[in-house]
């Protein structure tokens, strides 16, 4: 599955998207499920006052894993603000790949696109949440390759929530877009 392209998930792929996650992340809670909802009526200002009593400043972006073959949607990523942190952090959104597209790549193109987009806003961090669920382990080795590293854990009954990091270098990004953009690097 190498034809594998990354595009602005829209409200047409949005059921699809929805439909992935709640099949790989089956122990949501109702705050995560009300976040697709949120996400496709964002534009209402009581949709927006309700992310952010939940401590969601906005989503930013969500993309889609789209196999060039089928059309179909393989995985997803996005980033959000929380309402905490919003001047330092972007947080990882519903990162995940179809089971049965696992091990050819699909997340480790769709994380090194997450990163460059976070780099993108300017702010010092990549944060997420994950946890030690079974069919979150390949994706901890993932995080680890990528260099985000655990800064919390929270126990809970039958698992633990881990919190993971990434420093950003905002100013490598943009000096590489302008390198790209014909522009001159200024030291």
């Amino acid at each position: 599955m190498s034809d594998i392209r990354i595009e602005h998930l829209d409200d047409e792929q949005l059921p699809a998207a929805r439909k992935l996650v709640w099949r790989v992340f089956r122990w949501q809670t109702i705050a995560e499920r009300f976040s697709f909802w949120a996400i496709a009526n964002r534009r209402f200002r009581f949709v927006r006052r309700l992310m952010a009593w939940h401590g969601v400043a906005d989503f930013l972006d969500l993309w889609a894993a789209i196999d060039g073959e089928t059309g179909n949607l393989v995985g997803t990523t996005g980033l959000y603000v929380c309402t905490h942190d919003a001047a330092e952090a972007v947080w990882l959104a519903w990162f995940c790949v179809a089971p049965e597209a696992r091990r050819q790549g699909i997340g480790s193109r769709l994380l090194d696109f997450s990163i460059d987009q976070a780099r993108r806003t300017g702010r010092q961090y990549l944060r997420l949440y994950t946890s030690n669920r079974q069919n979150e382990a390949a994706a901890q080795v993932l995080y680890e390759s990528r260099d985000l590293t655990v800064v919390r854990k929270k126990r809970h009954l039958f698992y633990t929530t881990i919190y993971r990091e990434l420093a950003l270098d905002p100013a490598a990004t943009w000096k590489t877009a302008e390198k790209v953009d014909g522009g001159s690097e200024i030291e």
